[in-house]
């Protein structure tokens, strides 16, 4: 037991140590470091600099040129070799960042005809950009994608879960497993001749006990490159390409699944706002007449359908959450594989002595689990997705389209709907002077020219402006009024809000909404569900068995406190 607990002690003063020194490197490495420059101090060289970076600041012309070091190259200035030198995302172009904002050109997010106009040097879709955005087309612009982004056929998309250079991660390995045998062997190898030259049989003795264990250790980690070597040869062989188990797990993550949750999604918030739409429609016509009485009508004929806005909403909630896991898992695969070149050789080494074996075993175990069982697995759990996958998608003889059952009708706007919004409704509604509405805005505006015109004939007077303006015209303009706000109503009720009364019954909305939803809609996201579940699950629960007996067989903790106990 006292040595479990220091074991477990000891692992995580080490997982802290090497946390702090990497912090520690990246901080130094970006702008502080001995024997060269930090940031802020004048440079002329990039070597110069702790950051690489020595970017010339922006003044002016006639004086003379200022250097500085610093942590990335800010916009519109030079100094940069690689996008990723330049400071908010910017793109490196001639060796200099390019700018959203500028003095004489267009700013991002404004239109463009042409990159000429815009601040970055970059038109895309009539918009300038610092960079082109997922789906946007790169034709003329290869290299302007932004970062994650591939310029493919024409169009950006996310990059592939593994390139070219990440496809064999594990040849490191090799190298790195041996070293660490060489190490703990020399190690050993100086304990005995010490204790040959010291006369320490105690020593010895212990040397020759870690000997037998060394040579164990050494059968382990062939053992363990056996198991990457064939996983990775396993996945070659199925998918028929060059790549490894755990690209492999990362691909079905983000082709199959992630994809596949991203498409439904965009279904999904398609027949929201549709139902959203028409479950919210509601109107009312009025009419009075002289002002004796007045009439009105009132109706919501599809807020019988706001119980459906909430299933959908939640049903939206629910495919976003699994888009969500299987971003995680696919970054938890990438983690793994790069975690592995030094967590197998770190445990290699700490199982070969006695007061450090239990953590190399537990160690051992765990990275096999996460490069070999645990991706495997999700190759497993993703041959069960494959087989259902079309099911759930609706994919049949009649129908290729994934997810072409998860639609309701378009809900258009209601009919003459321009017309009734339009801007010669409001400025006749409103009058065309500001804050002075209806009536009095247009009896302004009609009779002050036309009265001022007939007061201004010879002999008419004061008099006949006043019975003019204040009887005659403005009487005019009320009886218009009238009966264009009383006539007005009931044209719009008998040529709009009936047909739209029409087109919205009961058994058109059922047909058009509750069905296609209740029938189809709903009926993916259960499946959609389940599938996503069994391919989180499956992964998790092998992974946690067998990591237990590996780190049994390999020496190390039989109880692994946390983790077991979610099996």
């Amino acid at each position: 037991m006292g040595v479990g607990l220091a074991s477990r002690h000891l692992f995580l003063i080490l997982i802290l140590a090497l946390s702090l020194a990497g912090l520690a490197y990246a901080t130094m490495n970006e702008c502080d470091c001995p024997n060269k420059l930090s940031c802020g101090d004048d440079c002329q060289l990039a070597s110069d600099c702790c950051s690489g970076i020595c970017q010339l600041q922006p003044g002016d012309p006639s004086e003379p040129e200022v250097k500085l070091c610093a942590a990335c190259v800010s916009p519109g200035s030079t100094g940069c070799s690689v996008d990723g030198d330049c400071c908010s995302g910017m793109k490196c172009k001639a060796g200099t960042c390019t700018s959203c904002t500028c003095a004489n050109s267009v700013s991002c997010g404004y239109y463009c005809s042409s990159d000429a106009n815009c601040c970055s040097g970059l038109c895309s879709d009539g918009a300038c950009a610092s960079c082109i955005a997922n789906a946007k087309s790169c034709s003329g612009h290869p290299n302007d994608c932004c970062a994650g982004l591939t310029c493919n056929a024409g169009t950006c998309k996310p990059a592939d879960a593994c390139s070219a250079t990440e496809t064999n991660w594990y040849d490191g390995v090799y190298a790195w497993v041996a070293l660490a045998v060489i190490m703990a062997a020399s190690f050993l190898g100086l304990a005995y001749m010490a204790s040959r030259l010291f006369e320490l049989a105690v020593l010895e003795a212990w040397v020759k006990i870690e000997l037998g264990e060394l040579m164990k250790s050494m059968v382990i980690a062939v053992l363990c490159i056996g198991l990457i070597a064939t996983a990775n040869g396993a996945s070659q062989f199925l998918s028929g390409s060059s790549t490894n188990v755990i690209c492999a797990a990362q691909e079905f993550m983000e082709k199959n699944m992630y994809a596949d949750a991203q498409l439904f999604y965009m279904k999904l918030a398609e027949v929201y706002f549709n139902v959203a739409k028409v479950a919210s429609y509601s109107y009312t016509a009025g009419t009075s007449a002289a002002g004796y009485f007045t009439i009105s009508y009132t109706s919501a004929p599809g807020s019988g359908l706001s119980p459906l806005v909430g299933e959908v909403g939640q049903a939206l909630d629910a495919v976003a959450n699994y888009m969500l896991l299987a971003a995680a898992q696919s970054a938890f695969l990438q983690f793994f594989g790069s975690a592995s070149i030094v967590m197998l050789p770190l445990g290699i080494f700490l199982r070969s002595f006695s007061f450090t074996r239990r953590l190399g075993a537990t160690l051992l175990a765990a990275t096999i689990a996460a490069v070999v069982i645990y991706p495997t697995s999700v190759l497993l759990a993703g041959e069960v997705y494959k087989t259902f996958a079309p099911e759930m998608k609706g994919i049949s003889a009649s129908s290729t389209e994934p997810f072409g059952n998860v639609r309701v009708k378009d809900a258009d706007n209601p009919p003459l709907s321009s017309v009734v919004c339009s801007s010669y409704m409001k400025m006749f509604v409103q009058s065309p002077i500001p804050l002075v509405g209806g009536e009095i805005g247009w009896w302004l505006v009609v009779c002050l020219p036309i009265c001022l015109v007939l007061a201004a004939i010879p002999g008419a007077g004061a008099g006949l402006f006043a019975q003019c303006f204040m009887v005659t015209c403005k009487q005019v303009i009320n009886l218009i009024f009238m009966i264009v706000k009383a006539l007005f109503p009931i044209i719009i009720f008998a040529s709009v809000f009936l047909t739209m009364e029409t087109g919205t019954t009961t058994g058109k909305l059922l047909d058009d909404y509750y069905h296609p939803v209740m029938d189809y809609v709903l009926p993916a996201v259960a499946k959609f569900t389940v599938l996503s579940l069994v391919v989180f699950l499956i992964p998790i629960i092998i992974t946690l068995s067998l990591l237990r007996n590996l780190s049994l067989a390999f020496g190390g903790e039989a109880q692994l406190y946390g983790l077991s106990k979610l099996v």
